[in-house]
């Protein structure tokens, strides 16, 4: 992968089983916009918004998880500075993050047909937004923020804005530093586990999957059936 360098926050210049077809995978569509402060380690979640309305009601907490479990994983492999684009399991969507050099990052989960620079500007938007709000109050911030306290409004206007990435896009028209997400490749999930480490194993030790989620995976995963799960 030769992912971006740049660094720059830029002005924006069921149990029912759904069938994944091609008409679904062509869907447009954003499902998260979560706000991290960096680590290697755990990246601590500050702020989150989600649009989960094309799930059926019954999944969306657990689609909730794994999102949330799936995003702070993928933030925390991500190095200082780097874009990256990772394929969720099972055609479920495409997660962009950007892990900015002063250590907030975001990341914007999304089906795989919407664009992605669309879908980088959002997350250059809302970082600069939650810096210009929250500059020397996030540098401090020791464990996960409680969903609503911080950003609230704004990311979740920012993802309502950024649904339809035509208009979204006439936004970005002027803001050529965005170009760079040229180089972006897409990865998955396997690529970013290290030497040895498993992936149920990560989910199993998870704060961020309850029991139920986890074992909902592993039997979706055991009968191949993520996609209509989901």
């Amino acid at each position: 992968m030769r992912p971006s360098s740049g660094s720059g926050i830029g002005r924006p210049d069921s149990m029912s089983k759904p069938q994944v077809n091609s008409a679904a995978n062509e869907k447009i569509a954003l499902y998260s916009l979560i706000l991290y402060k960096w680590s290697p380690e755990k990246p601590i979640q500050l702020a989150a918004a989600f649009d989960l309305s094309s799930f059926p009601f019954f999944h969306r907490s657990t689609m909730k998880e794994h999102i949330v479990f799936h995003s702070r994983l993928i933030c925390a492999r991500t190095p200082l500075g780097r874009r990256q684009v990772v394929e969720f399991e099972q055609n479920i969507g495409h997660c962009h993050v950007f892990v900015h050099s002063s250590g907030l990052a975001a990341t914007v989960l999304s089906t795989s047909a919407y664009p992605m620079r669309v879908a980088f500007g959002l997350i250059t938007q809302a970082l600069r937004g939650f810096q210009d709000i929250y500059a020397g109050q996030w540098e401090n911030i020791t464990d996960d923020v409680k969903e609503g306290t911080m950003f609230n409004k704004e990311g979740t206007d920012l993802l309502k804005l950024y649904q339809n990435p035509v208009e979204a896009d006439k936004l970005l028209k002027v803001q050529r530093d965005l170009d760079e997400v040229k180089d972006v490749m897409l990865k998955n999930i396997d690529d970013l586990l290290q030497r040895g480490e498993k992936l149920d194993d990560l989910m199993q030790r998870s704060e961020d999957l309850s029991n139920t989620s986890y074992q909902f995976y592993r039997q979706a995963k055991k009968n191949n059936q993520c996609c209509q799960l989901y």
